[in-house]
């Protein structure tokens, strides 16, 4: 064996997440969870799966794959290691059984783990040969916590029960044989790009960058500081009418101890 045979055969494959989704639009909440998955994982990178068109979802919201593919790149401007790839449309495939075999057989020196959150986890029984997708790669599940009661009745998540793996094997996950997935344990983002879409904040193609985006997260936390700052407003004048009331009574006891002694007196003087 050569020398240059042996240095190849230490180097590392690299490890990659694939994160699929329509992306319409992708947010920082996408970015967030991409970067949880790259430290959690041990990944080298994470590509964006830009979806041509998601079989189960309506085109009526949907803007084209160049439109939502040019947006996620601009937002990962600033990110070294997650990428946003159109290789469904490249390689022809739909279904992400399809895409999944295209691009391990276009990739055959790397390892892949299938990034899905919690919502597809409940919905993925409805996929083609869903089942298969578990046999092909290690999943992981990002957390999230309105989905969490019914992907606990999930059909996958029952079927395939024996092969969910401890938190603690996260990071060696692109090295386990499939059938292996593992729920994360990455924080809550309750940002979505149904709620993007319906605040208006992705009508303009002069915001790539999000700019909307980063202001309607940003006012989140004043919004909750609203109802504090009423609570001690309120309480001052029910403070005050309280103190009022038991001066006022205290006044009126006096008074009335003062104007009873005299005629106490006089009695007495009679006798």
């Amino acid at each position: 064996m050569t020398k240059l045979m042996i240095a190849q055969s230490k180097k590392k494959s690299q490890r990659i997440g694939l994160f699929g989704g329509s992306f319409n639009p992708a947010h920082a909440g996408h970015v967030a969870m991409s970067l949880f998955a790259l430290k959690r994982l041990n990944l080298d990178q994470v590509w964006w799966l830009v979806s041509p068109q998601n079989p189960l979802k309506s085109r009526d919201e949907m803007q084209s794959c160049a439109q939502r593919l040019r947006h996620a790149r601009a937002l990962l401007s600033s990110q070294k290691n997650i990428v946003a790839k159109d290789l469904e449309t490249r390689l022809g495939t739909r279904f992400t059984i399809d895409s999944l075999r295209a691009i391990k057989a276009h990739y055959p020196t790397k390892k892949f783990v299938w990034l899905m959150g919690e919502d597809n986890l409940d919905t993925i029984h409805q996929w083609k040969s869903w089942q298969e997708i578990f046999l092909e790669l290690p999943v992981a599940v990002f957390l999230r916590s309105e989905y969490s009661d019914s992907c606990a009745r999930g059909i996958a998540r029952a079927v395939f029960a024996k092969a969910r793996m401890p938190l603690a094997l996260a990071e060696d996950l692109a090295d386990i044989s499939p059938p292996a997935w593992v729920m994360l344990d990455n924080q809550l983002n309750h940002l979505s790009a149904t709620q993007i879409r319906q605040s208006g904040k992705y009508t303009s193609k002069s915001n790539p960058s999000h700019e909307g985006v980063r202001k309607m997260v940003a006012k989140k936390p004043a919004a909750k500081k609203k109802p504090a700052a009423k609570k001690p407003a309120a309480k001052k004048p029910a403070a005050k009418k309280t103190v009022k009331k038991v001066v006022k009574k205290a006044v009126k006891k006096v008074v009335k101890k003062a104007v009873k002694k005299p005629a106490a007196k006089k009695k007495t003087a009679k006798k």
